[in-house]
């Protein structure tokens, strides 16, 4: 009687990963099914078991994996900045083109959490400790250093976030779900994405913050 072959095969825990992401990015989370993952990935099952043992390993490996180089460039700008203002605009616009790149994963992600998904609930569970904490440290330093008014820093990143972020996951949301006129959201979508639009918010929010002289 045949079996499941348990021996990895070449190359395969990076096509599954591989494999994962693109289903990811294309259905959700919930699409990570054991068979759907190592069907895209042209893999055997037992390629998936010897690599990640389960599911919800994979899903874990896959989330961090997606997220780690974002994560890693933030922390290389907040790592003693000489001009914190400046370190400040470059973190943000390096997250926003981030999420301006991901923003069908990420609006995929918020739905499957909503959802009960365990591996988007687990991430979004440490959010705290991820980039808020590496642009609070940035906002506090720039407060510090005279470039940014004196506030509640997680209020002053709250409104940097609704000025830079939102429009990026509501226009992906419009245009995902075709609750708003088409023409209507092709005019939002290239304002809210583009990149020299960012840094256009960016300027403007940033001089709302600057200190009062």
């Amino acid at each position: 009687m045949s079996r499941v072959s348990t021996s990895p095969e070449p190359g395969s825990r990076e096509r599954l990963l591989q494999a994962g992401l693109t289903l990811a990015q294309r259905a959700g989370l919930k699409a990570l099914t054991v068979r759907a993952v190592a069907a895209e990935a042209g893999a055997n099952l037992g390629s998936f078991v010897y690599h990640f043992g389960s599911r919800e390993a994979f899903v874990d490996e896959l989330i961090e994996r997606w997220y780690a180089p974002m994560f890693a460039q933030l922390q290389g700008l907040a790592d003693h900045p000489a001009d914190p203002l400046a370190a400040l605009r470059a973190a943000l616009l390096e997250f926003v083109g981030w999420v301006v790149q991901h923003r069908a994963f990420l609006a995929h992600l918020v739905g499957d959490a909503a959802a009960g998904e365990t591996g988007a609930r687990r991430f979004l569970a440490t959010i705290d400790r991820r980039h808020p904490a590496v642009l609070l440290g940035l906002i506090a330093a720039a407060q510090a250093s005279g470039g940014l008014r004196r506030a509640e820093p997680l209020h002053q990143l709250m409104f940097l976030l609704a000025a830079l972020a939102l429009p990026v996951l509501l226009t992906q949301f419009l245009a995902a779900r075709e609750i708003a006129p088409a023409p209507f959201v092709g005019l939002l979508v290239p304002l809210a994405i583009a990149p020299e639009r960012v840094a256009e918010r960016l300027d403007w929010a940033l001089r709302g913050l600057a200190p009062d002289r």
